[in-house]
């Protein structure tokens, strides 16, 4: 339900009354989050870590969604924003620790660094930039909607390894602003459990895991330097 405004009439008296009978109760902020728990992969080339170290920068986001206010959309031309419905950590943060959590759980890589300072040579850096974090909806389909695109560059050269862009929606059968989070909490799940695989397959050929050389040989190509965009819409209930 959108936040909507209570209208006051002043009275001869000089006294704030409601327009409608009863008391006038303030909105209070619902402040929301994205959170799931990730589990690591169990489908990996290589079962241990590779030795090598991540540095994860924190992921732009497009201006439009750089207010505090969650946005959703009725058509592709006009943006609105909840007053009282807003996100409790920016966009950007909120992602980049997300995807700062699963690295490590997947155990992908010697360790994961967030800055250069922190005692670490990275040889990896993976940066991102947040396109669309929103409840795309009208008056019979609700969607959560997120689209993100995910580099990941060797740093001795600056070659790009890999960049994918995500655009997916995900069907809201219950049409509050809690559940388009809960949506968008799992297409991220979904999202980065993908990129850790895709991860998975660039580094197996550059460090050489057996089972990625195998594969080479036989004629099956890994993954591209660069991947496709990748839209899906999920409506599963």
């Amino acid at each position: 339900m959108r936040a909507r405004q209570k209208w006051l009439v002043l009275t001869t008296t000089g006294l704030l009354l409601p327009l409608l009978f009863g008391c006038v109760r303030m909105p209070v902020k619902q402040f929301y989050v994205l959170n799931y728990v990730p589990s690591a992969s169990r489908d990996r080339l290589n079962p241990g870590a590779y030795p090598c170290v991540f540095r994860l920068r924190e992921f732009g986001v497009e201006e439009a969604y750089t207010k505090p206010q969650i946005v959703y959309r009725q058509s592709p031309f006009q943006l609105r924003y909840y007053v009282y419905r807003v996100w409790a950590v920016k966009p950007e943060r909120m992602i980049t620790d997300l995807f700062h959590k699963h690295l490590l759980t997947a155990n992908l890589v010697s360790n994961v660094v967030r800055r250069f300072d922190e005692g670490h040579k990275p040889d990896y850096e993976i940066n991102g930039m947040i396109e669309a974090i929103e409840e795309y909806d009208s008056d019979e389909l609700w969607f959560a909607h997120l689209a993100i695109r995910i580099n990941l560059t060797r740093i001795r050269d600056g070659r790009l390894m890999y960049s994918r862009r995500f655009d997916q929606r995900k069907r809201v059968f219950t049409h509050e602003p809690e559940y388009v989070v809960r949506e968008m909490s799992a297409l991220m799940e979904y999202i980065l459990s993908q990129v850790i695989h895709d991860f998975d397959a660039v580094l197996s050929s550059e460090f050489g895991v057996p089972e990625a050389k195998e594969q080479q040989n036989a004629g099956e190509t890994i993954i591209p330097t660069t991947v496709l965009d990748s839209t899906v819409i999920i409506e599963e209930k």
